[in-house]
């Protein structure tokens, strides 16, 4: 029982298939919860609406000062009942804009603001309220974040499942039928860690979004609608990146003291000044016409080395790529000064194996950017 928990017992068709079950059963979840509890979702009037409403309000016009001022019974009963008829009307037209899905209980609450106002304050009301409709979706309430954390997950089982699928494929290519290869089996542990800490960061970003707007009052109205599904979605496929931006912002919210700054990793400095920076490696013109680019492309740069070398010699590998689909490689504080930057990987196309490589001189300083391309082309020793 405890060898199915051990991921070097799981092949890369298994894995595949395993997360396309959770993927199913996760949807599953999502479709019977939001057919159990319906959701709502903001909604604005737009510019032909809003003359729609004039058009209703010509029909019930005020009643003049006199009507207003008058203290007989039966004078306020008609001014009552007019603007009855006019709030009536403006309820069937919103029904019918929207389908029947305004909640009649938020009809009854707008009513008895409406009743009160005149044409003037009633068509100034209606041009900045949010009409509530009901929705599948919830984009009212708490609800919101249960989409967030939804769909960032989603977004992370298809970028998992597109990202095996292609280490399978490659297999396949290098294997034949045998399930070896690109897939390994010791990145399972980090691609169950992503289902847990993506949504957690997605929800976080739009928390933080949302807060920093200003735009409402209240936290847990985001009047962005499916947007925040897209948004969400992408956070979740993309997470490697949303780290990076996340493990960015402690510079900001928690920057280093001046006393921290000069007493941290003196060792590894030469002048006192380091960078962090980032290679993104590519194809070179010569090699996108080439019959194997799609594929090399296809596969992603994941499997390349990347160095940095010193004047005097000293030798830095540089980090993978932390989303599985990017071709960019990181180090961080990196003394100042000279480098020669160098690439190599292998790519083995049916039976022959292509060697790519890159090299570069590059020069990390406080003028110079921290983001480097360096384009990979076959080696002289290439088959």
């Amino acid at each position: 029982m405890l060898s199915f928990f051990k991921a070097k017992t799981w092949s890369g068709a298994g894995w595949l298939l395993t997360l396309c079950v959770i993927l199913v059963f996760i949807a599953m979840i999502y479709t019977a919860l939001h057919l159990c509890y319906k959701g709502t979702d903001h909604k604005k009037l737009d510019n032909t609406q809003l003359l729609n409403i004039d058009n209703v309000l010509a029909v019930y016009p005020d009643p003049d000062s006199a009507q207003l001022a008058s203290k007989d019974p039966a004078v306020k009963k008609a001014v009552f009942a007019n603007r009855r008829e006019r709030d009536r009307a403006l309820f069937n037209f919103l029904r019918n804009e929207y389908d029947g899905r305004i909640d009649e209980y938020r009809l009854k609450r707008m009513d008895s603001l409406l009743i009160n106002l005149n044409n003037k304050d009633a068509k100034a009301y209606l041009t900045n309220a949010e009409i509530i409709v009901n929705d599948f979706f919830w984009f009212v309430g708490t609800g919101t974040y249960a989409e967030v954390l939804f769909w960032a997950l989603i977004g992370v089982l298809v970028s998992l499942i597109y990202y095996v699928s292609i280490a399978n494929r490659q297999a396949l290519k290098l294997a034949g039928d045998a399930d070896t290869g690109p897939f390994d089996p010791a990145e399972i542990s980090g691609q169950v860690s992503k289902m847990f800490y993506a949504p957690i960061c997605a929800l976080v970003l739009v928390l933080g979004y949302n807060l920093l707007s200003g735009s409402n009052s209240k936290m847990t109205d985001i009047s962005i609608g499916k947007g925040l599904l897209l948004f969400s979605f992408i956070s979740g496929f993309f997470s490697g990146r949303v780290m990076k931006f996340i493990d960015g912002l402690k510079d900001l919210v928690l920057p280093l003291s001046g006393n921290d700054s000069t007493s941290t990793d003196n060792s590894n400095k030469t002048d006192g000044k380091t960078a962090d920076i980032t290679v993104d490696l590519h194809l070179a013109q010569a090699m996108l016409s080439a019959p194997e680019a799609a594929d090399i492309i296809e596969g992603g740069f994941n499997a390349a080395v990347v160095t940095l070398k010193s004047d005097a010699g000293d030798i830095i590998t540089l980090d993978k790529p932390a989303n599985d689909q990017s071709s960019e490689f990181t180090a961080t504080q990196i003394p100042q000064g000279k480098y020669n930057l160098h690439a190599t990987m292998a790519f083995k196309n049916n039976d022959v194996i292509i060697n790519l490589e890159g090299d570069k001189n590059i020069e990390i300083s406080d003028t110079n950017k921290t983001i480097f391309q360096l384009d990979l082309d076959k080696a002289a020793e290439a088959g």
